[in-house]
């Protein structure tokens, strides 16, 4: 039986997803920002006869994310049929064995579809302290155009602004660490979608002529650390091979493909 949660099921939910805090970082954290109903978001459960919850649907505006702790137990065709009675799908996104459930059941031409390789770190791993260079910062809030001035010059298609970079500083679902030549950031390492209990890994980089010199190396090691002290587990997205066998080297292990569809 499927039916919309409310705030009423709040603890059922969260401990429903919270033993996996990396796979659902995404719901965790737009439950800890916009509650568990309203035009935002909405959340459905699944339950069985025993009145036990099997899967989870979390709508963020038009993105649609599922959660199950057993995919057999994902009823694909049903949760389809949520989504496009909702009217409002434009995005779907999750684990790939769940989304490749739902996926044959939806009858709306699919714009793009890409897959990501997605890792986690686990926080009782030590951390080797002698990787981190004695220059790496922390970004304060109002430095946030520095910050986006380096992404802009390496990473194609950049669309955070200082301002929306600053506004998630200042809540504290995001975080930089950086290191500096000339008065200028030549390499950084971000978090986004901090929750309680993990957060996402973003924006590693460091300006050509800075590189192979461990800068982005000891930037993210000591954004591992600062996560590992709050109990936060590490997770970071990567479609790049040689960048995943860096993260497999500093403990990162795969979790399983993340799928994004865009219809």
């Amino acid at each position: 039986m499927i039916r919309m949660l409310t705030k009423k099921d709040r603890d059922l939910v969260l401990t429903f997803a919270s033993d996996r805090p990396a796979e659902n970082l995404f719901i965790l954290g737009d439950i800890e920002a916009f509650g568990m109903e309203g035009d935002t978001i909405t959340l459905w459960g699944d339950f069985n006869e025993q009145g036990e919850l099997l899967s989870i649907l979390l709508r963020y505006l038009g993105n649609f994310i599922p959660y199950a702790r057993d995919p057999d137990l994902l009823d694909g065709h049903t949760w389809a049929k949520v989504m496009l009675e909702s009217g409002q799908l434009k995005h779907f996104s999750g684990l790939q064995n769940l989304v490749e459930k739902i996926i044959p059941h939806i009858d709306v031409p699919i714009l793009k579809k890409q897959l990501c390789h997605y890792a986690k770190r686990d926080t009782r791993l030590p951390i080797d302290q002698t990787l981190i260079r004695k220059d790496v910062k922390m970004l304060f809030p109002e430095e946030a155009e520095k910050v986006v001035a380096l992404r802009n010059s390496i990473f194609t298609n950049y669309t955070e602004t200082p301002s929306m970079l600053q506004k998630n500083m200042d809540k504290g679902s995001s975080r930089t660490y950086y290191i500096e030549r000339n008065n200028e950031l030549v390499s950084s390492v971000s978090t986004a979608a901090e929750t309680a209990g993990a957060a996402m890994i973003v924006g590693v980089c460091t300006k050509k002529e800075y590189e192979h010199q461990g800068f982005a190396t000891s930037c993210l090691i000591k954004t591992i650390g600062a996560l590992t002290a709050e109990h936060k587990q590490p997770c970071l997205f990567y479609d790049n091979p040689s960048a995943g066998r860096i993260y497999e080297k500093l403990g990162f292990v795969p979790i399983e493909k993340w799928m994004m569809v865009n219809y």
